[in-house]
């Protein structure tokens, strides 16, 4: 019976396992050691991100530990991504370490000492990213619109302006 609860319970989590660009680019990200790139993943993306899993059942934390990656590991912790998480053949994230036990705990340590880091850089680009959106934002201004939703906007002046730089290009 606890059998077939276990493969039940994992049918229903590869419905949300498939592979995507942004994972794609998460598994390089992470497999290069390109923090930056990664925190920009989840800056744009959304924290969320964090969690996604690709067809195999694996996602960042898997790589991170495969990849030796501490510094992924500290924010995916931060992140709260799970630990106990199993891929399509039931291994977890840890079980993907290519050095022994002892190396492992000091992987597990250097990434707790660097949780608080990590979590700063990814608010500080998160931060970057709202503040970007919201000065764009603040530059365009939606036309006033007459009745009949026509905008008062005068394109004949855009016109204008296209035959001067013509003439210019003439002389």
């Amino acid at each position: 019976m606890r059998l077939l609860l276990s493969l039940l319970v994992g049918l229903a989590a590869c419905e949300d396992w498939a592979d995507s660009p942004a994972l794609t680019k998460m598994w390089e990200t992470t497999s290069s050691s390109d923090l930056d790139g990664l925190i920009q993943v989840l800056a744009q993306g959304g924290r969320d991100m964090a969690h996604a899993r690709s067809a195999d059942g694996r996602g960042p934390l898997f790589w991170a530990y495969e990849y030796k990656n501490s510094d992924v590991l500290a924010l995916l912790t931060h992140l709260e991504v799970d630990e106990t998480a199993e891929d399509a053949d039931g291994k977890r994230p840890s079980e993907f370490f290519p050095d022994g036990e002892e190396e492992l705990a000091d992987f597990g340590a250097k990434a707790s000492a660097r949780s608080e880091d990590m979590a700063e850089l990814l608010k500080d680009r998160e931060d970057e990213i709202a503040t970007y959106y919201e000065s764009a934002d603040d530059g365009m201004d939606e036309p006033e619109m007459a009745e009949g939703g026509v905008d008062e906007i005068d394109y004949a002046d855009d016109e204008d302006d296209e035959d001067e730089d013509e003439d210019e290009d003439e002389d």
